[in-house]
């Protein structure tokens, strides 16, 4: 569900407006291509991973939010605005000539997901920290790896959101030690635990 807006297509809406503003929005194929995020890459001096952009391009879609991690979405009246917006800001201006990328936003408003292209060998996928923006781009902001690649990072997710119908969110984060060793579940492994606790206490005061 979305708050509907002008620039909604009709081809997304998967159910009328209702009393509150709110609809259903489907997914539907997008017409990206490579270029398009090529000409992004080259305003800003930076490279995303190959997933990155085959993710991205694949449909167009309203939001992309989870409870952990706000990926940019792809509307069609105007696909790569919170990709742009994610690297047109003043902490990506000091992050990206030190091999950052932002791409997107950390649940607890921490600041963004970057990609740490420092040691890249190809353009295949790349490690993934959180800023804290409030370091204004000294890399004193810098977490530890929390995930591997953004593959790794998009399976989690699609576990998390498979497996939250039966299970509750504290219950899912340790799986994600197992689908991503190299990094939730190992340099991201004390990021991920302090999520755990965070849910927990959250269900043992509010039922949620």
């Amino acid at each position: 569900m979305s708050v509907y807006t002008d620039n909604v297509p009709k081809e997304m809406m998967a159910s009328p407006v209702n009393s509150n503003g709110w609809y259903k929005w489907k997914l539907i194929p997008g017409t990206l291509t490579s270029d398009d995020y090529k000409n992004v890459e080259m305003r800003f001096n930076i490279q995303f991973p190959d997933s990155f952009i085959a993710w991205h391009k694949r449909y167009f879609f309203e939001d992309c939010d989870f409870p952990y991690v706000r990926l940019p979405n792809s509307m069609p009246t105007n696909p790569l605005e919170q990709i742009i917006d994610n690297l047109d800001w003043f902490i990506a201006e000091e992050l990206i000539p030190l091999g950052f990328i932002p791409f997107a936003d950390e649940g607890n408003d921490t600041g963004p997901l970057v990609f740490d292209t420092r040691n890249k060998k190809d353009n295949k996928d790349f490690p993934i920290r959180v800023y804290d923006h409030e370091y204004g781009g000294d890399l004193e902001g810098l977490s530890e790896i929390i995930f591997s690649s953004f593959d790794k990072l998009l399976a989690c997710l699609a576990h998390l959101l498979t497996e939250s119908s039966t299970r509750k969110r504290f219950e899912i984060i340790p799986d994600f030690y197992t689908i991503d060793p190299l990094g939730a579940g190992s340099t991201g492994k004390s990021y991920w635990s302090s999520w755990v606790e965070m849910e927990k206490a959250n269900f043992e005061e509010f039922g949620y």
